[in-house]
């Protein structure tokens, strides 16, 4: 007598997890992208200060900030900005909210910029710094607030 076959038990293969892996990182990856868009939509969509950001803030003022060109002007391979502001006898240059426009560009502290609004033609010409910058500045009620910002880094 035979004995009866048994089907031969044949293991069952194991399947490799790597796809499921690659499907984990690529979902992950799309909400770390996705996920911060959709949170700030609803909130303010200025873009962030650009002395902030890897943009050369200089040249974005200077876009950003005097569109009609009255009152920027850039030199010394793009290092220095040269800010002239409106005043009571020239008018020809920046307003006082393009000049703000310019201050937050280049991320000015707010001390600085106070002191410059608050100099007297009789200080003359001052100094003053803050990281990666100087910047040289007078103000005159009639000529208005000029000054030269250039790039030390």
């Amino acid at each position: 007598m035979t004995q009866p076959r048994h089907p031969a038990v044949v293991p069952a293969r194991k399947r490799s997890p790597l796809p499921w892996v690659l499907l984990a990182v690529f979902l992950v990856a799309l909400g770390v992208v996705l996920v911060p868009k959709l949170v700030s939509s609803g909130e303010n969509d200025d873009p962030a200060p650009v002395a902030a950001s890897q943009a050369d803030p200089l040249l974005t003022a200077v876009d950003k900030c005097d569109p009609v060109k009255e009152g920027l002007r850039l030199s010394d391979k793009n290092r220095k900005l040269t800010v002239n502001g409106s005043g009571k006898k020239f008018p020809v240059g920046l307003s006082e909210n393009a000049m703000t426009c310019v201050l937050d560009t280049l991320g000015v502290p707010g001390a600085l910029s106070s002191r410059m609004y608050s100099t007297v033609p009789a200080d003359g010409q001052l100094e003053g710094e803050w990281p990666g910058y100087t910047v040289v500045w007078t103000n005159d009620p009639d000529k208005g607030l000029d000054l030269t910002v250039t790039r030390t880094s």
